[in-house]
């Protein structure tokens, strides 16, 4: 601490730039046999990375991009400001296709498809470390739809859209306050992805029947249900909940079906606040039936009215409660849960 008592350097991600983007995927998939129809089609995109482009000019000449082939006696830019112009989009679309063939029988067949596509940023975005940028893709969302000519041919058309957040990480002296300060909240829940797992459980997360899917909005997704004819569950504490200010719960769920097979349970969402120790003080839930489920991920929100009084804590959890005859599991995906408006 420079002067031992009310500033400190760290480093932090700043938030320098952000843009929207798209890219469509067209292709032809000939089946291994005639097809009567496409029953569905599950799509997933893997590999989604972002590299970008850097052209700048400096006191010795032209700045090389650091993906372009450097010559000798070329300037070099070291890690001097420069300009972001552009930005390599490049990832894969991992689609399973479930169709019917002559006998009526529902066949599967999976394959990958590889895409590119370079996103023009209008004006260029000027960095001061270019060596410390990242990227972040936010909002990632995927339609599919497809059509069947002929029985041998299966035309497809897959959009991915997306927001990319470009970010630059900075060091800053900042104000500290050696005596502490008044409590306030905390970031509670922020866009849970389920991206790391401690076997099956997502961390930081409690559950029961519970396994990851790949299936996920966005990457993985927590798949309740794993066994779809026992109870599932999972829960998480969120601590410093401050009483008298409002919360919600929003988070994207669908459904995984058998075809022609009942599907039949109940989802429930439920935000339970605690006092200091561990006592409910006010519970918040909704409930979601199979039926309001489908196979294309929506989008459902538990509004909390303000935390009552001695809140100290909060438990977000989800339970799956099937009928002994269900087939079908429920996949839960990008969880939030904080101050409303915040």
């Amino acid at each position: 601490m420079p002067n031992g008592t009310v500033c400190q350097l760290v480093k932090l991600p700043v938030v320098v730039g952000e843009t929207a983007g798209s890219v469509t995927v067209e292709n032809i998939t000939c089946p291994p046999e005639a097809a009567k129809k496409v029953d569905h089609i599950d799509v997933v995109v893997r590999d989604l990375e972002a590299d970008p482009v850097f052209t700048a000019p400096t006191k010795e000449g032209v700045c090389n991009s650091p993906k372009a082939t450097v010559h000798f006696g070329d300037p070099q830019c070291g890690n001097q400001p420069r300009e972001i112009r552009k930005i390599n989009i490049h990832g894969t679309v991992h689609k399973q296709i479930f169709y019917v063939d002559k006998d009526d029988h529902v066949r599967h067949m999976s394959e990958d498809i590889d895409f590119t596509k370079a996103i023009t940023l209008s004006p260029p975005l000027i960095v001061l470390e270019p060596q410390n940028v990242e990227i972040d893709f936010r909002n990632v969302d995927v339609n599919v739809s497809f059509d069947l000519p002929r029985p041998t041919r299966i035309q497809q058309v897959v959009d991915v859209s997306f927001t990319l957040k470009i970010v630059e990480q900075t060091q800053l002296f900042v104000s500290v306050f050696p005596n502490g300060c008044e409590p306030t909240a905390t970031l509670g829940i922020q866009d849970e992805t389920f991206e790391d797992w401690i076997g099956n459980c997502p961390a930081q997360w409690q559950c029961v029947n519970v396994c990851p899917n790949p299936y996920g909005r966005t990457g993985q997704a927590a798949q309740l249900g794993c066994c779809p004819t026992l109870p599932a569950g999972m829960s998480r504490n969120v601590p410093d909940v401050l009483p008298g200010t409002a919360y919600e719960l929003t988070f994207w769920a669908r459904s995984i079906e058998v075809p022609r097979d009942p599907c039949d349970f109940t989802l429930v969402a439920q935000i339970q606040f605690l006092d200091a120790a561990g006592n409910p003080t006010g519970t918040v839930q909704q409930t979601i039936t199979s039926q309001q489920l489908s196979d294309t991920y929506r989008q459902f929100r538990v509004n909390g009215t303000p935390a009552p009084e001695g809140t100290a804590s909060a438990i977000v959890s989800f339970t799956f409660t099937p009928q002994p005859w269900n087939t079908c599991a429920a996949l839960l995906d990008d969880v939030t849960f904080g101050q409303v408006g915040v």
